[in-house]
């Protein structure tokens, strides 16, 4: 099991915010604030209303065809080339269509080296997710603090990905990394 890594997938291995953009734009929505990652905030819509269309967003086509983050390729590709293998633990929403979508995309871009993809609803807490690995000492990559200190109290190696959302976030037990070659250096 030591060689299992479950990251999160949104912002750690797929690119979903400039996909996200990209479909409100298709929507006729203009983005009033790029400077934040509270998307209610970047297009000036209520917080239900914004959730709607994330819902909306994650259960579309557009849902299997996300780009990859970053260097997501290369590190996961060195990772399972050192015998690694990966099982996503991912917030996108509780339709089994969707769900396939999503590991069709992981599918494309990373190959055949997800034993699991778990998909929890659009924004839910992960806590039943990671249940399973809890005081496993396995790592734990996320984006999002609430969820990489959640993999930390867990008894997880917690690695969350630098964000402008989240840079300015400390916490005993998570180690914030730049990209996939740090996260290599640090699991490998």
């Amino acid at each position: 099991m030591n060689k299992l890594i479950p990251p999160d997938v949104d912002g750690v291995l797929l690119n979903w915010e400039d996909a996200f953009h990209d479909w409100m734009e298709s929507q006729g929505f203009e983005r009033n604030n790029i400077a934040t990652y509270d998307m209610h905030v970047v297009y000036n819509k209520e917080k239900a209303h914004i959730k709607a269309l994330i819902r909306e967003f994650n259960e579309s086509a557009w849902i299997c065809c996300l780009k990859p983050f970053r260097d997501a390729v290369d590190g996961v590709k060195m990772l399972a080339d050192k015998g690694y293998r990966f099982g996503a633990i991912t917030s996108l929403s509780n339709d089994p269509y969707a769900a396939k979508l999503r590991e069709k995309n992981l599918m494309d871009v990373f190959g055949d080296v997800f034993d699991f993809v778990t998909c929890i609803d659009t924004g839910a807490d992960k806590d039943e997710a990671l249940l399973p690995f809890k005081d496993s000492g396995m790592f734990w990559l996320e984006d999002k603090p609430e969820n990489a200190k959640l993999g930390a109290d867990f008894g997880l190696k917690s690695l969350l990905v630098r964000h402008p959302h989240n840079a300015n976030f400390a916490y005993d037990g998570v180690k914030m990394v730049d990209n996939w070659a740090q996260i290599v250096n640090t699991i490998s």
